[in-house]
């Protein structure tokens, strides 16, 4: 008990616990329900789902797809998609940002200013507004390889 009121009374959903409540629900011929609860038992890509990303809207729903690795993104919603999204991908190139692009641009207003060089470590600079030259020419070559079609 986390309260003296019913409302604040919960009980953390575990993996196991949710196991656990699947095997019940499939022990009660409740099929549809075991699966749902062993779905929800593993790792989820859990990234959220809009109606229309331009509309800075709330998401709508989660991603529900089940995954390897806790944090890891399901096959849709990993980077190399992120052209058939519509979205930017954060600098770091591990995962989809949740803005939308800038129109002929791969990213998002937040992102456009950002360093992507790459350092020797393998981690990218993603320094605001970078004064490198070199840096800036490798930005613009980036970004005129975009704009140009094909």
């Amino acid at each position: 008990m986390n309260g003296t009121d019913y409302a604040d009374w919960h009980v953390e959903a575990t993996p196991k616990l949710l196991r656990a409540l699947a095997d019940l629900a499939h022990h009660h011929k409740e099929v549809e329900h075991a699966e749902d609860l062993r779905r929800f038992s593993g790792p989820m890509c859990l990234e959220p789902l809009y109606d229309d990303l331009s509309e800075k809207r709330q998401p709508t729903g989660f991603c529900a797809a089940i995954v390897e690795r806790q944090g890891e993104p399901c096959w849709e919603h990993r980077p190399e998609n992120a052209d058939a999204l519509g979205r930017c991908i954060h600098p770091d190139r591990t995962r989809l940002c949740r803005e939308s692009r800038v129109p002929d641009r791969d990213r998002c207003t937040r992102h456009l200013e950002l360093c992507l060089v790459v350092k020797l470590d393998g981690t990218v600079r993603g320094r605001r507004r970078c004064s490198v030259p070199k840096h800036k020419q490798i930005a613009t070559a980036a970004a005129a390889a975009v704009l140009t079609p094909m």
